[in-house]
């Protein structure tokens, strides 16, 4: 006969009760009886007013205490259990606000109801806050936070809901200011952060701690505005095996950014404002082999702009690049991506620019501006001009009330030849008919400036809805809409995304329904897959970090209000959908059903809840897990001093 067992719904481990089953059956009992009994008799007591303890120290403590009962069922396996919950927050201050106070936020067996995955797990944690001396030229601040068995999303692009994961969060900060008049002012922020996920189903989990140390400074003098920033961030990460079928990842890296600003006002109500950023980095990645990058990017811009009258703006641009580093987007570096920084050779590009806008008409606006660049990239050199010009136009005519748009044509001139044509253009429309609220958008890019003059992309999205008022409070709404990658930098990595929705809504009661699908080339990362930015050139990237992915998903969400102070809401969403190799191969399919209901009696509250998940991963080794999770209880809020 096999061991009797209590089920953890959410690590799946298990703890053999013997000795309780021989001796303690009784004394549970009577524990869970004096726990009800206790509940009971703090639901009587009475709300007390602020504290005072002192002269100096004064406290207010209010929050909700309850007391519930939960049970589990995770493969087949269940588990039960009576206890405590609720939330409080506590502020305060010593000897006065400005010089010391605080705000202390607990939270135990919080069942997430307005989460997507609901009560899935009982969530634990504090937030806390500490500010010295707010009231003086050299304020601080002291910050802890702590989150434990939570539950998220490891996502798709695209889609509602992704896999759900377990999660863990822990994090502190201190900062500390010298503001002191007519003198450069000083911030400095320091913060270490920190994060453990475990996808629910698959074995291992993905670790990452960032270490952020910021440092601020401003001054005012004889009308110019200087800000200068240093920011140090190292991020050590630790991904399990499911990124890699071969071996678990670890990434390094570390950035040392600084930077200054410059600003003064000029004639013709004009301004003009020149900055400057160094950035150096190194990157290490390390799996089955070991990969190390490093180095570094300088960035100067300026610009002026005037407003000789309302109607015309005239404005000049200038930027200095000096390595294609700068422009690699830092999530990507920093999830587990092998970024091939070594094979990239050098990059520089310096672009000047001119923009003028003219207003003719209260409905009539056109723009114009034209740009060269001149850019080095692997022992080439690449000159370009671009000439842009655009015009706006709102109609107010009885037929075509509401229409406005926007229409831009692009023409780029290499040193050899003229590369072609782009055209930017946005379409929006609002229009009652017959007590139908209609609204339409439609907006297309090409050729919009990229990393690299040798690239070309483009993209277009589009959104249309209707509302209508059928009768007393009571209201139908419907909408599509939709995004696509047109032509990228890399061949092959388009993507779209499209979603269908409806709302009911009829006094309390509500009913939304949708369906979205997505699908593309993405990069696989501990918190998800992200999209491949459409302007990184290939070099960075290598195909074999691509992941492709297509996922489907439909649900819809109900609430009701049948009687005063009684709320009840439930959903249902399923979605299904793969990804292939290079770094992963799944068939993943997930189904949600979620339900909250909450009763309000003066200060006291009935709540209850219900969540089912079944997700299978399709993973190599894998198996189907079924999770599901109800508690019943009541709560009180009190003001307790």
């Amino acid at each position: 006969m096999s061991l009797p067992a209590k089920a953890d719904a959410v690590s799946g481990s298990y703890e053999y009760l013997w000795p309780e089953i021989r001796c303690g059956m009784r004394s549970r009992s009577f524990r869970n009886a004096y726990r009800l009994l206790a509940g009971l008799i703090l639901l009587a007591l009475p709300c007390a007013a602020q504290m005072q303890v002192g002269d100096n120290l004064n406290m207010n403590l209010n929050g909700n205490v309850g007391f519930t009962y939960a049970g589990t069922d995770n493969q087949n396996l269940s588990g039960h259990s009576m206890g405590f919950s609720g939330n409080g927050n506590l502020t305060g201050s010593y000897y006065s606000p400005n010089f010391l106070n605080f705000d202390i936020d607990p939270f135990y067996n919080r069942a997430q109801g307005n989460s997507v995955y609901g009560n899935l797990t009982n969530t634990s944690g504090v937030t806390s806050n500490v500010n010295l001396f707010s009231g003086s030229h050299f304020p601080g601040t002291v910050s802890y936070n702590r989150l434990f068995n939570a539950t998220s999303q490891f996502g798709v692009p695209g889609s509602d809901i992704g896999l759900a994961q377990h999660t863990n969060t822990q994090g502190y900060g201190i900062g500390w200011s010298a503001l002191v008049p007519d003198w450069p002012t000083l911030t400095a922020n320091y913060s270490v952060n920190g994060n453990s996920n475990s996808i629910l189903g698959l074995q291992g989990k993905n670790d990452e701690t960032d270490h952020t140390l910021n440092l601020l400074s401003a001054y005012k003098w004889d009308g110019f505005r200087m800000t200068g920033q240093f920011i140090h961030r190292n991020v050590d990460a630790n991904f399990s095996e499911f990124l890699d079928n071969e071996a678990p990842v670890r990434t390094n890296s570390s950035s040392n950014s600084v930077g200054a600003t410059i600003q003064h006002a000029l004639p013709l109500a004009g301004s003009f404002g020149v900055s400057w950023n160094h950035l150096a980095y190194d990157y290490a990645y390390k799996d089955a082999y070991s990969a190390k990058n490093s180095g570094g990017s300088t960035t100067v811009n300026g610009n002026a702009s005037f407003h000789p009258t309302n109607k015309l703006g005239v404005s000049f641009n200038a930027n200095y690049n000096d390595s294609l580093l700068g422009s690699v987007p830092e999530p990507i570096l920093n999830n587990g991506t092998v970024v091939n920084m070594a094979s990239l050779g050098s990059f520089r590009s310096e672009m000047v620019g001119a923009d003028v806008y003219y207003q003719f008409f209260k409905n009539l606006g056109a723009h114009a501006d034209v740009t060269h660049q001149h850019q080095s990239f692997l022992g080439r050199t690449y000159d370009a001009t671009q000439f842009f010009g655009s015009a706006n136009f709102n109609f107010d005519r009885s037929l075509l009330k509401g229409l406005s748009f926007s229409l831009g044509v692009v023409d780029t001139v290499q040193q050899t030849d003229n590369t072609g044509m782009g055209f930017v253009g946005t379409v929006n429309y609002t229009r009652k008919f017959s007590g139908w609220d209609v609204n339409g958008n439609f907006s297309y890019s090409q050729n919009v400036q990229t990393v690299m003059l040798v690239y070309t992309t483009s993209s277009y999205s589009y959104l249309g809805s209707v509302r209508r008022r059928l009768g007393d409070r009571t209201y139908f709404m419907a909408g599509y809409s939709g995004a696509h990658s047109g032509i990228t930098a890399n061949s092959g990595t388009t993507s779209s995304a499209q979603r269908v929705w409806t709302t009911f809504m009829h006094r309390g009661y509500t009913l939304n329904t949708y369906y979205n699908k997505s699908s593309g080339e993405a990069i696989l990362t501990a918190n998800g897959l992200v999209p491949i930015p459409g302007n990184l050139p290939p070099p960075v990237v290598g195909t074999d970090q691509f992941t492709s992915y297509d996922s489907k998903g439909w649900g819809f969400n109900a609430g009701a209000t049948p009687i005063r102070r009684l709320t009840i809401s439930a959903g249902y969403s399923k979605s299904n959908g793969h990804t292939i190799d290079p770094l992963l191969t799944t068939a993943t399919n997930n189904e949600l059903i979620n339900g909250v209901m909450q009763y309000r009696l003066r200060k006291i509250f009935l709540n209850a809840g219900y969540t089912r998940l079944r997700q299978t991963v399709g993973a190599p080794g894998t198996q189907p897990i079924m999770v599901t999770s109800y508690f019943i209880g009541f709560s009180r809020w009190f003001n307790f001093f």
